[in-house]
């Protein structure tokens, strides 16, 4: 660890422990008064040091102070209080310490928090303002000036108690305008700006296939005895969504990770589909009742329409929907696609199709497990079969559970797939969808399907 990153940790830690300390001694002196502290006090105070210290440790509480937002920081220190409360209730259930009453022992877990975090907050600002006044900052140098470059550069500006001042950069091609003024000039001269420049750090952010060039720099570097980092530019070649995790002490990036991966989020989604799936069917069982007559007294035949359809994963179902047609397509490799004016359509489905009303048995599906009240609508197993070919990553739609109404539906993408337009316009809105869900975005996509106008302008 760097010098100035060890001062920074200590300082946190220092402050913490104060902090703790003198909560705990002004909870104790404001309950009990100065001449009744014991040895007791000071066994209990060394054994809450003792908590807080494995604690931050093991939550890398410290660590993250360095290397994270303000945001993030904070949230984690959060979380490490939580810890530490739960802990300390629990020895004080299991110790029965007498010396402490239940409302000053509660004093305490609720004070120190507070004030904690409002000392960390305190501390962060004092930190900020020195090193914006040019105390106790590294000065790096960054090898690429694209768009990884350009993002180090907004990082340090936004989190100035880590104390970074980019000297400059380092750039064969230069393309971003507001850093053209900061370019010291070609990647082959690093051996000359080391020699003349007072340099701390070395950052390389150059696109990670170009490896000779890193490799070159990293020599160069090494040379002079000078601290390097790399940063791989993982946005180029996997785009925005992934992730970073480890297999034991083996690095591995999940490509194309989604909100809906964090098991708390897909938990949320679940119990939110089958309250509001119950809700829907058990207030409009009588519309369920009154469409089911209606279809069997129009025309002959099954009063559901029961296709297979693929779903989350590949795997395929069984979907249920309102009978609309006459004639339906098979349940099984049907390649009928609905068209404008289709004669098939009986005059109930016209209107039931058109509001979307057809799609309502679909609860049920959503109460089995297979489908979500919003997500890519399932598309017929042929249909699948030729957007695979034809769409690139049509197939990421199936990594979340096919939805009664979708982003693509509200945006006036339902209905038919046949030129590329609708294809492609259909996937991007699906794809969209799936790298972007949060629980507001399906709020919004289901007040759509009810009040938006393009949710029903396509429908046939």
């Amino acid at each position: 660890m760097i010098r100035s990153d060890k001062r920074l940790k200590l300082l946190y830690v220092i402050s913490d422990l104060l902090t703790l300390i003198t909560v705990f001694t002004g909870v104790n002196l404001f309950f009990r008064g100065k001449d009744d502290f014991v040895s007791q006090d000071y066994l209990f105070l060394f054994t809450l040091s003792l908590v807080w210290i494995y604690l931050t440790s093991r939550n890398k509480v410290y660590f993250l102070h360095l290397h994270n937002t303000l945001k993030f920081r904070a949230k984690n220190h959060l979380k490490n209080h939580i810890e530490f409360t739960a802990v300390l209730s629990v020895l004080y259930i299991l110790l029965g310490v007498p010396v402490y009453s239940h409302v000053q022992f509660g004093s305490f877990l609720v004070i120190f928090p507070l004030t904690d975090m409002i000392v960390n907050y305190m501390v962060y600002l004092f930190v900020g303002r020195l090193r914006r006044n040019g105390k106790n900052i590294r000065k790096a140098l960054v090898v690429g000036a694209g768009r990884t470059g350009v993002m180090m550069d907004e990082y340090f500006k936004n989190t100035p108690d880590l104390g970074y001042k980019i000297i400059g950069f380092l750039e064969d091609n230069p393309k971003e305008d507001n850093l053209q003024q900061r370019i010291l000039g070609p990647i082959s001269g690093i051996g000359e700006i080391l020699k003349t420049t007072d340099v701390d750090e070395v950052i390389i952010a150059l696109p990670t296939h170009l490896h000779e060039r890193i490799q070159y720099v990293v020599d160069k570097v090494d040379y002079y005895g000078i601290r390097v980092r790399l940063i791989p530019d993982f946005k180029s070649l996997l785009g925005r969504n992934y992730g970073t995790t480890n297999y034991g002490s083996i690095p591995i990036i999940n490509i194309r990770e989604i909100s809906l991966d964090r098991l708390r989020l897909a938990f949320l989604k679940q119990v939110f589909d089958f309250i509001f799936s119950l809700m829907v069917i058990i207030f409009l069982a009588p519309v369920f009742v009154i469409l089911a007559i209606v279809i069997k007294l129009e025309s002959p035949g099954p009063v559901f329409y029961c296709p297979i359809r693929m779903g989350q994963g590949g795997r395929s179902f069984k979907v249920f929907k309102f009978r609309s047609m006459f004639q339906n397509d098979a349940a099984t490799g049907g390649k009928m696609s609905t068209k404008k004016n289709d004669e098939r359509i009986t005059r109930v489905g016209r209107i039931i199709r058109k509001y979307s009303l057809d799609e309502l048995p679909q609860f049920f599906n959503v109460l089995m497990g297979d489908m979500s009240v919003v997500g890519p609508r399932p598309h017929r197993i042929f249909l699948n079969q030729v957007m695979q070919k034809e769409v690139d990553n049509y197939m990421i739609r199936h990594y979340l559970k096919p939805g009664i109404t979708g982003w693509a539906q509200v945006n006036g993408w339902r209905g038919p797939t046949d030129t590329e337009k609708q294809k492609h316009g259909r996937t991007e809105h699906d794809l969209w969808y799936v790298e972007n869900w949060t629980p507001f975005l399906d709020a919004k996509i289901i007040y759509l399907t009810i009040f938006g106008e393009k949710t029903f302008k396509t429908a046939f």
